[in-house]
């Protein structure tokens, strides 16, 4: 039997999640130099990242996400749409 409503992630919802569990909200990202740290992606991925800006930009919240900015994966150096951030611990394992 087929879900009445089709199942996904709802970035609005991982955003107040995280929120309540000790994430940051993106006023406070670090900028350029400012070490590197986690970032919660619109999509639902927690990747290393960096910040390659002197200010922070971010991008209005709309009908595909809440507020976003865009950082680089510091693994890979794809762009990343972040809706979230904080630093790591040894229990991340990254």
């Amino acid at each position: 039997m087929k879900h009445v409503t089709p199942r996904r992630r709802d970035p609005f919802d991982m955003l107040d999640h995280a929120l309540r569990t000790g994430w940051n909200t993106l006023d406070t990202i670090p900028l350029k130099g400012e070490g590197e740290f986690l970032v919660l992606t619109v999509s639902g991925l927690v990747r290393l990242a960096r910040n390659a800006r002197q200010q922070r930009n971010t991008r209005k919240a709309d009908a595909y996400g809440p507020e976003r900015t865009t950082v680089s994966s510091v693994k890979t150096g794809n762009y990343l749409g972040a809706i979230a951030w904080r630093w790591p611990t040894g229990q991340d394992g990254l």
